[in-house]
């Protein structure tokens, strides 16, 4: 992921974190700057909720997200959906007052919200008109009923350049709305009885705006709307109903191992390889000699490590028996001792225990070329580490990977093009999975195929809901009792092609279904690490792990903070 892309991520999870902690919904998130319920887009279509989060300020988004958590917390969206009207104009002015009589609805006490909320409006204001808002009335029509409204409702005087601008618009809509803006305020704890009256005006202001609007040219009034910045009346993600895709003749296909929204146009390229089969055996034993390297170079004790790993997943089992000992168990063998010398007291036995692991670890390692600046040699160093560690002690372990046979789609998409480039064709690219080093493989066997990991050339894409489902299969096909899978990973799934022709999101919906799927399986225990990103937005336990500069006992107590119980 670029820098870009992880500022914009975490900045939205803020906000995300935000909009739950004021709303008390745990299914709000904050994605691609809109509110999600539950994994669909809510309908919100007031223009000051409209926000980019890479350029503009940090406390005006923070205002947009308690705007949002206010309109969870206070407003009943099937009686505000019941009640809208089907007229654009009518139905983004309706929606505005319903937006700020939740706004004016928060206590007086919070001051920090009341703030934030200010500046979330104040910026959109000072945006429109550095704009040029008032250059046609449609816009100075909205941009006057936004003003007009929140005034109202907070009782508040507008500042004076404000009050300048809408001073025709206030002189104009005073005989045509002047009733119904006096009892907003009185109504403004009753959404029922305000939305009548929110209702009537919107369809007023509708009326007004189309005559305003006819005298325009499409190409004038599209620009009033983005200056105005309103966001899309329709709703995108509407085509998406509990995960199925609808329309464009889509919502006929069934969807891929058991999540009915993702699906794969073609599978006939699909790959999985042996790490010893990507490169020459004089290139493996290079960059085994790099990695050897490497690894003295880190201020770690494997032996130690092994022994701290013991203890998290190794099970105590008998082992016999201790003779000859003080106390425990009378041994019948040596009763003839204590008639032959009475204070002779080494007749007992105790019963022996020794370590035993029933446990299989499988790392997933992300190989797509954004982990090329995120230290794929670090995360090679400390996996091959790890493995060894796990084998002294007892337990087994598998290293894979996973990445695209090309960028931008390979051989699968050469097929769609010559299928006719259907719509929302699915998964898009040539999926490769990389095995390392399986379970049944000892470290030392499996040394130079680990270092393949080492040559970035294979690094591509990432498809890593489907490489996740891989794993745990493989995982389940193990005899262990305990099967814990680690993803490493520096951010979200990312393949240009199906990006490009399918919706944004499509990845990253199914990387959640595959996860959560996985979680609430009893037979593994799945946790993810992320390096320079924290992963939490898609895994329940995920730590974040900076792999900068020497690897010591802090990087390495990873395994022991997600799994100890």
């Amino acid at each position: 992921m670029s820098n870009e892309q992880i500022r914009r991520r975490k900045i939205e999870r803020h906000c995300a974190a935000t909009i739950r902690a004021l709303s008390g919904n745990p299914e709000a998130e904050f994605r691609r700057e809109r509110l999600f319920i539950g994994g669909r887009g809510a309908s919100l279509y007031t223009p000051h909720l409209a926000v980019d989060v890479l350029t503009h300020s940090i406390d005006r988004c923070r205002g947009v997200a308690d705007a949002m958590a206010c309109r969870l917390v206070y407003s009943d969206p099937k009686l505000h959906n019941r009640m809208m009207p089907a007229d654009t104009i009518a139905k983004l002015v309706f929606d505005i007052l319903e937006q700020l009589r939740t706004e004016s609805l928060v206590s007086l006490g919070l001051v920090g919200v009341k703030r934030n909320l200010d500046t979330a409006f104040d910026g959109w204001c000072r945006q429109c008109r550095g704009d040029g808002i008032s250059e046609n009335e449609l816009g100075l029509l909205i941009y006057g009923v936004a003003h007009i409204v929140r005034s109202r409702l907070n009782g508040t005087m507008q500042d004076q350049e404000v009050e300048d601008i809408i001073e025709s618009t206030r002189f104009r809509l005073a005989p045509i709305i002047g009733s119904e803006l006096a009892l907003l305020r009185k109504t403004r704890n009753d959404q029922q009885t305000y939305s009548e009256l929110a209702l009537t005006i919107a369809l007023k202001i509708s009326d007004i705006a189309r005559d305003a609007e006819g005298e325009l040219t499409d190409q004038q009034a599209a620009s009033a709307r983005h200056r105005l910045m309103m966001p899309p009346i329709d709703n995108e993600d509407d085509r998406y109903i509990e995960g199925v895709l609808v329309g464009a003749g889509a919502g006929v296909r069934q969807g891929e191992d058991g999540d009915p929204g993702y699906y794969i146009f073609c599978k006939d390229y699909d790959k999985q390889v042996d790490g010893e089969d990507l490169y020459r055996p004089e290139q493996r034993a290079t960059l085994r000699n790099k990695l050897d390297k490497l690894v003295e170079a880190q201020a770690i004790s494997v032996p130690r490590l092994a022994q701290r790993l013991q203890r998290i997943f190794a099970i105590q089992s008998r082992a016999g028996w201790d003779y000859g000992e003080e106390e425990g168990y009378l041994d019948g063998r040596r009763l003839g001792q204590i008639v032959s010398n009475p204070a002779y007291r080494k007749v007992f036995k105790q019963e022996k225990h020794a370590p035993y692991s029933d446990t299989v670890i499988s790392f997933l390692i992300d190989n797509s070329g954004s982990m090329k600046r995120q230290r794929y040699e670090a995360v090679a160093v400390m996996v091959d580490i790890y493995s060894r560690a796990l084998e002294l002690a007892g337990i087994k372990s598998e290293i894979l990977g996973f990445t695209t046979g090309a960028w931008t789609g390979g051989e699968s998409m050469k097929a769609w093009r010559d299928d006719g480039s259907p719509e929302y064709p699915g998964r898009l690219n040539d999926r490769l999975h990389i095995v390392y080093k399986s379970a049944e493989t000892t470290w030392r066997r499996g040394r130079h195929s680990i270092a393949s990991m080492m040559n970035p050339l294979h690094f591509r894409e990432g498809l890593d809901g489907e490489a996740l489902q891989w794993a745990g299969e493989r995982l389940r096909n193990q005899p262990q009792s305990r099967k814990c899978l680690v993803m490493i990973s520096d951010g979200a799934p990312m393949d240009s092609a199906t990006s490009n022709y399918n919706d944004e999101y499509f990845l990253e919906r199914h990387l959640k279904h595959v996860v959560k799927s996985i979680e609430k399986s009893p037979d593994i225990e799945l946790k993810a690490i992320g390096i320079a990103l924290d992963m939490e937005e898609f895994f329940e336990q995920a730590l974040a792990v900076d792999l900068t500069g020497t690897l010591g006992n802090k990087e390495f107590q990873t395994l022991e903070l997600l799994f100890s119980r």
